[in-house]
């Protein structure tokens, strides 16, 4: 008979690991519905900012004219690095990345698209300590919120997105309302932190700060 505290590490084993595929998110009839939503509600957002500025633009014509670096910021047009990464990947490459630790998966994406640690960190909002303990730690155990801020930062695809989760022990779920939106803007290829925040904030979810 198998020992008890054994059978107690393999349930916490699974418990952290066991993906059933039904809390998958697919891009089935649902999940396209879901996403309609997300989309319609991004245009109204859109159309409501648009007015508010003219708004703005009307009460204060005569005011003199000042750059708002944060504003600056906001309109920031990022590049689609998923669209114009081009990996050719043979088996052998594979079957080494099924066994990657978190880790060494996000050092090798970082590297692949050419990016520098601080500016991977920095666009995902992640201080430099804590990037430090990722690099210096193989089994370094990040939260989920930090593992969807670098798949947003890394501008993947939902498929990497979902590899990259994995390798954390994660899986964007149906049931929450966190990962349904980074997988819209994912699918979407839209990396921008501050209008996928405004979306978070808008449905009550925690924003990436």
């Amino acid at each position: 008979m198998a020992d008890k505290k054994l059978i107690e590490e393999v349930g916490k084993y699974i418990n952290k690991y066991y993906e059933p595929e039904k809390d998958d998110i697919k891009m089935d009839a649902e999940m396209e519905s879901i996403f309609d939503k997300i989309t319609r509600f991004r245009k109204k957002r859109k159309k409501q900012k648009i007015q508010e500025a003219s708004t703005d633009y009307k009460e204060d014509a005569y005011a003199p004219t000042e750059f708002d670096v944060a504003s600056m910021k906001k309109i920031k047009i990022t590049k689609e690095m998923s669209q114009t990464m081009a990996t050719t990947r043979n088996l052998d490459d594979l079957m080494n990345q099924i066994e990657e630790t978190f880790s060494q998966r996000l050092l090798r994406m970082i590297d692949e698209r050419g990016m520098t640690d601080s500016e991977a960190y920095t666009k995902a909002n992640v201080d430099r300590r804590h990037f430090s303990k990722i690099r210096k730690d193989i089994n370094y155990a990040p939260n989920k919120k930090t593992v969807l801020a670098f798949t947003i930062a890394l501008e993947l695809s939902l498929d990497e997105a979902k590899d990259l989760l994995r390798s954390a022990g994660f899986a964007l779920s149906r049931s929450s309302k966190t990962d349904i939106i980074v997988a819209y803007f994912l699918q979407n290829k839209i990396y921008d932190m501050f209008e996928i925040n405004d979306v978070l904030y808008a449905y009550g979810q925690p924003i990436f700060d």
